[in-house]
């Protein structure tokens, strides 16, 4: 069932419980430049325009370095991403059951905010969202890739992992955005000090939609609403949950 998103971004969230850090493959992972888990115990239905989804299950997986490479339990990986199982660094936003070509939601039609959110324990959270700009309705299915700004301007590949929560990235849970509205996905990492050489310190993060190469440079925002110079993040890099049409996932472990 295709999802139509009308709701902005609430107070309201939605819970995952997962285990670690997963583009429209059913959970995989890959960085945004270019950027598993077990199934949820109680996978969540779709949600409908302005109602928040609910969420459960533990995602797994594992960071690895091939660019769409094959997870560890899934098959052979699309530009993009892999099947169903483990992570791997590079490739793009992308979709197991990719819609329609003319329907996607096109890189030049988007842009991306990143709200932080409180710290989970020692882990840091955020919500992507990402806002239709342009004068037609489109979808985005599955997850979108993630990258790091320097402050030079430069890219930098950073690892990700895709959970497939708050519910599978399949072309039934698309979500069609329409001009003004958005799509939404849970964010969390781990911070690290400046000092350690493997921390990556950076100037902000960019964005790959689902089934597109080019991205976009996110508008990053502390807990405080004012915009954010400098972000860490450990080696480990950036879980993200699928796009849907609520106000997005907040990790809580």
């Amino acid at each position: 069932m295709r999802i139509t998103k009308a709701a902005a971004i609430t107070a309201s969230t939605v819970a995952l419980a997962m285990g670690a850090v997963a583009c429209n493959d059913d959970g995989s992972s890959s960085s945004a430049n270019p950027p598993a888990s077990a199934a949820p115990t109680a996978a969540p239905t779709a949600a409908h325009s302005g109602a928040p989804s609910t969420s459960g299950g533990a995602g797994g997986s594992t960071t690895g370095g091939g660019t769409g490479s094959g997870g560890s339990t899934g098959g052979s990986g699309s530009t993009g991403g892999s099947s169903t199982g483990g992570s791997s660094s590079g490739g793009n936003g992308s979709s197991a059951k990719p819609v329609p070509a003319a329907s996607r939601c096109r890189t030049d039609e988007l842009k991306a905010y990143i709200q932080l959110e409180p710290p989970i324990g020692k882990l840091s959270s955020g919500l992507l969202k990402l806002s239709n700009v342009g004068k037609r309705s489109c979808e985005v299915t599955g997850y979108a890739g993630l990258g790091g700004l320097l402050a030079d301007n430069s890219q930098l590949s950073l690892n990700t992992t895709r959970v497939p929560l708050p519910f599978p990235p399949t072309a039934d849970n698309s979500t069609i955005i329409k001009p003004g509205d958005n799509a939404f996905a849970g964010l969390k990492w781990s911070p690290c000090d400046k000092a350690d050489t493997t921390c990556h310190v950076l100037a902000g993060l960019v964005v790959t939609p689902p089934d597109q190469t080019t991205q976009l440079t996110a508008d990053v925002t502390g807990l405080d609403n004012k915009p954010l110079d400098q972000l860490t993040v450990s080696a480990a890099g950036i879980t993200v949950g699928t796009l849907q049409p609520t106000v997005g996932v907040l990790f809580q472990n």
